[in-house]
């Protein structure tokens, strides 16, 4: 596979994890059917723990800077975890911090290590 194609496809595929990480926390913050009464303080802990992550993470791609991209994954990890068993589409949180580590492997693999 052409190098050009491998990075724009790797990108492409990073930074919509970045953006639907993003819109799934605005739709779990004022959307959320599972829990109505969402507190000041869940929907902080949760833009720290999923939202911030996946900026820090777009950031590492606009940067194509590996350790930025791993250190985003792992921010992201424990916090994503845990929503994966929480009910209905706020599992996907655990698929897009998995697709944060995939994105960090390919950019390894092509040889990006800072």
């Amino acid at each position: 596979m052409d190098r050009k194609l491998v990075v724009k496809l790797t990108n492409l595929i990073g930074y919509t994890a970045s953006i639907s990480t993003i819109l799934l926390w605005i739709i779990f913050v004022w959307m959320n059917p599972y829990d109505p009464g969402l507190e000041k303080t869940s929907a902080f802990i949760t833009f720290m723990m999923l939202v911030l992550p996946a900026v820090v993470f777009g950031t590492g791609l606009m940067l194509e800077k590996s350790m930025i991209l791993l250190a985003a994954y792992i921010w992201s990890f424990p916090y994503s975890i845990y929503m994966v068993v929480t009910p209905g589409v706020f599992m996907l949180f655990g698929m897009t911090s998995f697709i944060y580590f995939i994105c960090f492997m390919m950019y390894r693999l092509r040889g990006v290590k800072y």
